[in-house]
């Protein structure tokens, strides 16, 4: 490089650096920003991106991304220091969320009244429901008849308690046929045991019995304290890096199955119906971020990475590398 050339390279050098003194670099980002805020306000989503186009970066940054070792061992020594942080807190569980924001979310809950009535439906009529109440009358109905014992001249009680001795083993047949009647009667009877549950479940779980039932747990969540919650959580670290790994399989699993596929494609395809055609500046402003918020978070945020850029040579360093790819041409 020519002196002359290397003179005015210098100078070109040393002005881009002065523009990152403190004096000049918050002027300079509030005027960079304001210039690009109003360059996106001309820039649709539908210009920059796509549908498929965020489906192909979840898909390449999301759905096959595990978690590194060192990921995991941080996941766990976060845990427990958070666990021993438990241990000597001086709190309630109620300190961390209020009395009108708790009774807020229950109020919310307990008017979805359609869905909760739906829901007993669905659980009272699961074959497995009925099956458990089939168990609890038959094992009912057994320890009724086995508690009466021998000397009892009740039916029931003399041929369940038969099947200790010889005769008993003489009989078993009697006895099988009992259960297998017992169980013929549950069975015809089952559907008006399950109407019943059905119906009492929906009187149980009342507007007004679950209100009782939030008040009560409020009481409970202000004298519940949290240390002595952590103190019934006993893991070790063989305990917590076995959680992190079933989490972590149990996510993969489910972020890459079809109903999550469907979901997110259907999402994804609303938004950019909503809001493609939406510059992005005003897609940012309906969510809350406005031009005078990127520049107070840049002041909060950028500041301190480029003065110490600027302090340890990088930053100038880089300026270099840049403008001598051109002075080197001249």
């Amino acid at each position: 490089m020519k002196a002359e050339i290397k003179s005015i390279y210098d100078a070109h050098v040393a002005f881009e650096l002065s523009q990152f003194d403190k004096k000049q670099l918050k002027a300079n980002i509030k005027e960079e920003i304001a210039a690009a805020w109003k360059w996106l306000d001309t820039v649709k989503l539908d210009d920059v991106a796509s549908v498929d186009a965020v489906i192909s970066f979840e898909e390449r940054n999301i759905k096959e991304r595990k978690l590194t070792k060192h990921q995991k061992e941080y996941i766990v020594e976060l845990s427990e220091s958070i666990h021993e942080l438990a241990l000597k807190s001086k709190h309630t569980v109620a300190d961390f969320i209020n009395e009108d924001s708790f009774n807020d979310i229950a109020e919310k809950i307990i008017s979805q009244k359609e869905m909760r009535e739906r829901i007993i439906k669905d659980i009272v009529n699961n074959p497995f429901y009925g099956e458990m109440i089939a168990d609890t009358l038959y094992d009912g109905i057994k320890s009724f008849a086995a508690q009466s014992g021998p000397s009892n001249e009740t039916v029931g009680g003399s041929l369940f308690n038969i099947g200790k001795g010889i005769l008993g083993a003489a009989l078993s047949g009697v006895s099988d046929t009992i259960d297998k009647n017992i169980k013929k009667f549950i069975a015809d009877n089952l559907q008006k045991s399950i109407a019943k549950s059905e119906k009492t479940l929906k009187e149980k779980l009342s507007d007004a019995q679950l209100h009782k039932m939030a008040k009560n747990l409020w009481e409970k969540l202000e004298e519940t304290k949290v240390k002595d919650l952590a103190k019934g959580v006993k893991l070790t670290d063989k305990d917590r890096a076995a959680i992190v790994t079933s989490a972590e399989k149990a996510i993969h699993i489910a972020i890459n199955s079809e109903p999550i596929s469907e979901l997110n494609e259907h999402v994804l395809t609303h938004f950019f119906e909503h809001s493609g055609k939406k510059s992005i500046a005003q897609i940012l402003e309906d969510n809350g971020i406005t031009e005078k918020i990127v520049i107070k978070e840049a002041d909060e945020f950028l500041i301190p990475y480029i003065e110490v850029a600027l302090k340890d040579g990088f930053l100038k360093s880089r300026i270099e590398a840049r403008l001598h790819k051109f002075y080197s041409t001249l």
